[in-house]
């Protein structure tokens, strides 16, 4: 009898799961919300990675969730009046390392309001993801940086920032965790990743070079 009675939890506790991401119910803790207003809407953004948390190599990529926010409480994605916002056009700039990157922020499958951009990051470092389109008429530009290990979650910030022109920001809370090194989780052998590897085999291409040169008569 107990064996029965949990595997109805078990799925019916997988049913639940199916039924919230068919009706688009998301769980974006780990992200970052922004509440903006442009032109003469308010719109409220939810920004992270993608399978956070985020690790070395593993597939990742920036997320968007965007929403008609709830008047009555407008920094509430799972709240009543709240409205997925389909069909915009937008981008995202990744800098970290120094180095960019540009792609586009397509749809996700079966998931109104959810854009995404797919990458493989290399090493644990600060990512920073740029935002930008048109939105309702407007040019719509904003930055969001991840947030290092250990560093505390910002209190939720109702003040008043003038992005640009017809952009003003009048909410934000939350943030979302910088790309981690598998090596603290791995298990059984120490993980180098791919980046590791190839400077690896840079530096000991390096020495071989240098040996044979040197014993050249």
């Amino acid at each position: 009898m107990k064996n029965r009675n949990n595997l109805v939890a078990s799925v019916l506790g997988t049913s639940m799961i199916l039924i919230l991401a068919s009706i688009g119910v998301h769980t974006v803790s780990g992200h970052e919300r922004r509440l903006y207003t442009i032109g003469d809407q308010d719109y409220l953004f939810v920004v992270g990675s993608m399978n956070e948390p985020a690790l070395v190599d593993d597939k990742s990529g920036v997320e968007v969730f965007a929403w008609r926010p709830d008047p009555t409480d407008p920094m509430n994605s799972q709240a009543n009046g709240t409205k997925s916002i389909e069909g915009l056009t937008l981008k995202t700039d990744i800098s970290a390392g120094g180095k960019n990157m540009t792609l586009d922020l397509e749809p996700a499958f079966s998931d109104p309001g959810h854009y995404e951009a797919v990458f493989y990051p290399t090493v644990p470092t600060t990512y920073s993801y740029t935002i930008y389109g048109d939105i309702n008429g407007t040019a719509f530009r904003d930055t969001f940086t991840c947030r290092p290990a250990g560093e505390s979650e910002p209190v939720q910030d109702n003040s008043t920032v003038t992005i640009s022109d017809g952009v003003t920001r009048i909410g934000q809370s939350g943030g979302f965790g910088c790309i981690e090194s598998r090596a603290d989780v791995s298990f059984t052998e120490q993980y180098v990743s791919n980046y590791e590897l190839q400077q690896m085999i840079n530096n000991q291409g390096g020495t071989s070079n240098s040996t044979t040169s040197t014993s050249m008569p």
